[in-house]
């Protein structure tokens, strides 16, 4: 059987939930966020690790930096090329796995988010991902992962969810945390016109703690937690959970 995250169905279904105008919309924020983080060099080499549809890159690339998006959906890919042309920029797009892309010093920065992390069954997949991005920096490279940390999803839980976009399509959403808060096992039923698709999921939670933890034990240095992009502090009221590491 097809893991939910090997599924190119999945992916292809929930791309309007994914993907919606104020989410596409909202990476230009994102992006500013980020460079005020990580304050690179003008024309700096950016890998985008599990890139989707490219908005994040896109935005890189129209400040003038030399970008790599990775993902494995096919469909995500057109898409990111397709509007890349659209707006006159250039972007490299690699159809890849995470566990298997690494590029040997040739990114001054990395980034992964928007939890596009923890879909594995095996936790040494999570860091086969990090030795990834490790390798793929040059000495000084930084990475930025940003992911809903487990303290978080912990204060806001709730075991049922819909949300409905303005193009009418409803998610109906069901959680259960399992596995001692170790992993949420989700089921998504998508409502789009007359049409209804269902799929489970599951992800692997992370700590600000555990994920500290991981980013060291593979290299990284000065590994720093925010509580969003906007550098807010990771407490009670933190939003989103976003790491910064440095390879030295």
């Amino acid at each position: 059987m097809t893991a939910w995250y090997e599924n190119d169905t999945f992916w292809e279904e929930v791309a309007p939930v994914l993907f919606t105008k104020a989410r596409m919309e909202e990476a230009a924020t994102d992006v500013e966020q980020i460079l005020k983080l990580l304050a690179p060099a003008p024309g700096a080499a950016l890998l985008d690790m599990g890139c989707g549809c490219g908005r994040h890159c896109l935005e890189f690339a129209r400040r003038g930096f030399r970008v790599t998006g990775v993902d494995r959906t096919a469909r995500y890919l057109e898409m990111a090329k397709s509007q890349a042309a659209e707006r006159g920029l250039e972007a490299e797009w690699v159809r890849a796995d995470m566990r298997e892309f690494r590029r040997e010093g040739a990114f001054d920065i990395a980034v992964n988010l928007l939890t596009t992390f923890g879909y594995f069954e095996d936790t040494s997949d999570d860091r086969r991902i990090v030795k990834n991005v490790f390798d793929s920096l040059a000495p000084g490279g930084r990475f930025l992962m940003d992911i809903m940390g487990k303290e978080i999803l912990a204060r806001i839980y709730r075991e049922r969810d819909w949300h409905e976009e303005p193009d009418g399509t409803i998610l109906l959403e069901e959680r259960r945390a399992t596995q001692d808060w170790s992993k949420l096992d989700v089921r998504w039923i998508v409502l789009s016109g007359a049409r209804r698709c269902e799929h489970r999921l599951a992800l692997r939670l992370y700590s600000a703690t555990d994920l500290k933890t991981l980013l060291a034990d593979v290299g990284f240095k000065d590994v720093k937690a925010y509580g969003s992009l906007a550098n807010a502090p990771y407490d009670h009221e933190a939003r989103r959970l976003v790491l910064l590491g440095r390879k030295a």
